[in-house]
């Protein structure tokens, strides 16, 4: 059948499958097989396409060139072009979770807990529905709920081919669980997910852990939510920047509806070897935790940076840096005052001044 909608559908293609079995065309060593009383067709063809092709013995000047090439390189290794399987297309890609969403995204891929158990069926799942209930802000969004506790990459997750070296990243999402464990984590790696985070090359880690963080090298975690706590009933917007020269990202947060609060400073990759995104996952480590996705924009720009003035990013740190510590001067200082008068109390109460 496919050899009679081929002829309909390529012009000229009986003359095509000729010219590929045609024994003049063939690598020495096949052509007892071309000489063969066939009909020429498309399976003839393939069936010669599956032979396998008998080594030939390298000419005496590429063979010298080749024992050269050798040598030089294990004198002097070349570098890996760091370029190489990257997009470098501009585009932007931005998912809003319809109900088509199964058809780019997959749930998974990690099936095991931190003690090697297969994770219950059903703990963790992921449907569209309309949130919240408060019709002014309900929209129609992807609802993650459930996860293992320390187990990464198990909720959703999809893949980009080739690798992509985004600028900006941006979201909409709220979240409900525990605040002392990560949950709503947004995680782009270079590779899948085989069994050991670290081993995935993860570049932009988000997560929400007491606040919204991002985790730099060495897995520090730095804060980036100035704009107030994280309400379930509310959406919140997160804006990363990413730069692929220096492998930094910067976020800004918009939690009231009313634009990004100004950056604090700039996050690490998480492992600065990562050489693009080719995977990104979303899960929670809550078990009873839930986090809703309305949202997903990924753009890439070659023309466009950061944008930030990096002075202005130390002087808001530095700024934030001493507020918070008059804020923890002042609650000592408040403190020693209550002291204070309870001692005196308790003196004028012993020698009955009171």
């Amino acid at each position: 059948r496919a050899e009679r909608l081929l002829q309909q559908v390529i012009p000229g293609f009986d003359d095509m499958a000729v010219m590929v079995v045609d024994d003049a065309s063939l690598p020495p060593g096949l052509g007892d097989e071309a000489q063969q009383t066939r009909p020429i067709c498309l399976r003839s063809a393939l069936r010669l396409l599956a032979l396998e092709v008998p080594a030939a013995a390298a000419p005496a000047a590429a063979a010298g060139a080749a024992a050269a090439a050798a040598a030089s390189s294990s004198a002097s290794p070349v570098p890996e072009d760091g370029d190489a399987g990257v997009n470098k297309e501009d585009f932007e890609y931005l998912e809003n979770f319809g109900d088509d969403w199964e058809s780019r995204w997959s749930m998974g891929p990690a099936e095991k807990d931190e003690s090697g158990k297969d994770i219950r069926k059903g703990l963790i799942n992921a449907k569209m529905v309309k949130y919240p209930a408060n019709p002014k802000d309900a929209k129609m969004c992807l609802q993650l709920m459930g996860g293992a506790a320390n187990a990464p990459c198990t909720g959703i997750w999809t893949t980009f081919s080739p690798l992509i070296r985004p600028n900006e990243v941006e979201f909409e999402f709220t979240m409900n669980g525990k605040v002392d464990m990560p949950n709503a984590c947004l995680v782009f790696t270079e590779r899948p997910f085989e069994g050991a985070l670290p081993d995935t090359k993860v570049g932009v880690h988000f997560v929400v852990r007491g606040g919204m963080q991002l985790c730099g090298g060495g897995g520090n975690m730095v804060r980036i939510s100035n704009d107030g706590k994280i309400q379930n009933d509310k959406w919140s917007k997160v804006l990363i920047k990413i730069d692929w020269e220096e492998k930094i990202a910067v976020a800004q947060v918009d939690t009231k509806g009313k634009g990004y609060a100004p950056a604090i400073q700039t996050v690490p990759f998480r492992d600065p070897s990562c050489q693009g995104f080719g995977a990104l996952f979303i899960y929670n480590t809550d078990t009873q935790a839930t986090c809703w996705f309305s949202s997903l924009r990924v753009k890439q720009d070659r023309e466009s940076g950061l944008g930030l003035d990096n002075d202005a990013l130390d002087a808001r740190r530095e700024l934030a840096e001493r507020v918070k510590q008059r804020e923890y001067e002042r609650a000592v200082a408040a403190d020693m005052e209550v002291g204070m008068k309870m001692g005196a109390i308790k003196a004028t109460k012993e020698h009955g001044m009171n």
